[in-house]
């Protein structure tokens, strides 16, 4: 027996009695010496090996791959009788696999609040949400909690080149490495586009935030990596 099969005898092996000691009639909670009394061979305690499915996506890019479900090995026994009893079935481990193109930008960033000037102050952005719902940074907030890749920090971008639900990777900011979803859109992020300039604008509360006017990098230097194009 390997290591690994003993650790998980040792992590079942209360569930083994129990299921043993409900099978030949034992009460629950009866010691253990009672048990071994009742069943006159030892159970046979044995793996059942999980595998591994891979789901392929192709809004996410090339070499990015994500795990939609965590697998687990199953395990039953075979009593004194013969007869096999399933204590865990076992689960598949789902892994999502990238096929898109990859995207790796050099641009300018800033950052904006709801409260802009030319913006409408009601908080709603430009793109609906995975589940077609609307989304405001007013009530909802300034991070998304997107489904795989947990609460990131909603962007304003150039709508053509990076449609809703688009997941960045931005590097080399002034605040730090993050991610980011493209949510909002900007008359200038589209003009920079025209002009072959990547734009990006982060979103914050207010205008009033000492941190906003702290974003602001027009040096072209900054990293916008693409994880997944759109929802």
């Amino acid at each position: 027996m390997n290591f690994y099969l003993l650790q998980l005898v040792g992590k079942w092996i209360s569930l083994v009695i129990i299921s043993v000691t409900s099978f030949f009639g034992v009460e629950a909670g009866n010691d253990y010496t009672v048990v071994n009394e009742k069943v006159s061979t030892p159970a046979i305690v044995e793996v059942i090996d999980h595998d591994v499915e891979r789901v392929y996506n192709s809004s996410l890019v090339a070499g990015v791959t994500n795990v939609l479900v965590e697998g687990r090995d199953g395990l039953f026994f075979i009593d004194s009788t013969g007869n096999r009893i399933v204590l865990q079935e076992p689960i598949n481990k789902k892994i999502e696999v990238g096929t898109a193109r990859k995207g790796v930008y050099n641009g300018i960033i800033t950052a904006y609040g709801p409260d802009c000037v030319g913006c409408n102050g009601r908080g709603f952005v430009a793109c609906r949400t995975r589940d077609k719902s609307s989304f405001n940074l007013i009530n909802d907030g300034i991070y998304y909690n997107d489904t795989v890749y947990g609460e990131i920090r909603v962007l304003s971008a150039a709508l053509s080149k990076f449609p809703c639900g688009t997941v960045i990777h931005v590097r080399n900011s002034n605040q730090g490495d993050f991610m980011g979803i493209v949510l909002d859109t900007g008359g200038s992020m589209r003009r920079a586009l025209e002009n072959g300039i990547y734009h990006f604008d982060k979103a914050f509360e207010t205008e009033r935030d000492p941190q906003l006017r702290r974003v602001t990098n027009k040096t072209g230097n900054v990293i916008f990596e693409v994880q997944r194009w759109g929802w």
